[in-house]
């Protein structure tokens, strides 16, 4: 691990953030839907920081997130917030995906901070502009991949950096879900007038892995550490077919150093059990994966099992859950980091550019996928 992964995960940098006694943090929320509202909730608990203001332009969304951030002025158009709301310090962007993009440049023309929610942008070209943005405005841009905060995922990072199972040479994990919420935001097509859950369209969400996946991906492709040389997928819609984003995928990336990764998203496995979340990273010397809360380790030549335990460290009250499942340890922790990134300049957890890859790593599956055909690193912009 590198440069601000490094630095962010040291130990005692979450409780430094955590004891900074600075004035708080007076941050805006724009996209206020069901994802919002638990970064809200987590945000209440938090006094380094103060909603100021909210916008979004479906009022129901507006007035259930206003509940949750007493004393913020609503707006439906961010614009107008950031016209308006001259004392701002960061902006928190928790739009669908293809609305990334926008509101954070905005925000960045405005001199503030910038935490966007994954995926960075549905294109790289977005991404690059989103970058660049951020260098000129010599502002931190922090995207929200606060699934490398996992306590387990922390410490796999760990033991494989320390060479606990060798040579990585095969990685692999799956998410199986059922369906996307029903009660997600319509978007609404100008050229035929149809409303559709933006989740079942390309050009709102990217793709099904861009949405939920890309968490995954990302940390797979974290413990590789290292340059891609090929992608290829397969997926497509075997029981939704009501929709253009899939609902299935299985992805194989290929690494210069001849180390695969290999990741399967499904729409219909739900009630899958222990089966429905896994990661498992095979090294020369043996394999590692999660097991009962602990990091297991079997070596390759070896016998029996050893147990690497794992510490978790984020109050309840803060992630009791009030508003759902995604009111979760990592959420908190991630602003944590973030305020300390504001206050003092860190780096971000992950660098903007790695951000971006993940990005254009799912985005090349997607291609491959829809286009039989295997791409190359190249096959998309840098």
């Amino acid at each position: 691990m590198t440069g601000a992964g490094a630095s962010a995960l040291a130990p005692g940098a979450l409780g430094a953030a955590a004891e900074q006694k600075e004035k708080p943090i007076r941050i805006a929320v724009i996209g206020t839907g069901f994802r919002a509202w638990a970064h809200l909730a987590i945000l209440k608990s938090l006094p380094d920081y103060q909603v100021i203001a909210l916008a979004d332009p479906t009022p129901e969304n507006l007035d259930r997130a206003a509940t949750l951030a007493p004393g913020a002025k609503t707006y439906s158009d961010y614009r107008r917030l950031l016209a308006e709301q001259k004392d701002l310090d960061a902006v928190l962007v928790v739009t669908p995906n293809f609305l990334h993009a926008e509101p954070t440049i905005a925000a960045f023309e405005r001199g503030l901070a910038v935490l966007c929610e994954k995926p960075m942008a549905t294109t790289v070209e977005d991404a690059n502009r989103m970058i660049a943005a951020s260098r000129k405005a010599r502002k931190p841009l922090y995207i929200g991949f606060q699934k490398r905060l996992v306590p387990i995922t922390r410490k796999m990072k760990e033991l494989v950096d320390a060479g606990e199972i060798g040579k990585l040479l095969l990685v692999t994990g799956n998410l199986f879900r059922g369906d996307w919420n029903p009660k997600s935001w319509k978007y609404t097509d100008p050229k035929t007038g149809v409303s559709t859950n933006w989740r079942y369209l390309t050009f709102t969400a990217g793709s099904a892995l861009l949405e939920d996946g890309v968490h995954e991906i990302d940390s797979l492709h974290w413990m590789i550490n290292d340059r891609v040389v090929r992608v290829m997928a397969a997926g497509g819609n075997n029981v939704y077919k009501d929709r253009e984003t899939a609902d299935h995928i299985a992805t194989i990336v290929e690494y210069a150093s001849g180390a695969k990764l290999s990741f399967e998203l499904c729409l219909f496995g739900q009630n899958s059990g222990p089966a429905a979340r896994r990661m498992v990273l095979i090294g020369s010397e043996g394999v590692m994966a999660p097991e009962d809360g602990k990091v297991a380790i079997r070596k390759r030549n070896g016998k029996g099992v050893r147990y690497v335990e794992v510490t978790r460290d984020a109050p309840k009250a803060a992630t009791q859950g009030t508003v759902g499942s995604a009111q979760d340890a990592e959420t908190y922790k991630q602003f944590l980091l973030f305020a300390d990134t504001v206050r003092t300049g860190k780096p971000p957890l992950v660098d903007p550019e790695a951000a971006k890859a993940a990005i254009k790593l799912v985005l090349l599956a997607e291609k491959s996928w829809r286009e039989h055909r295997v791409l190359t690193w190249d096959d998309l912009p840098a």
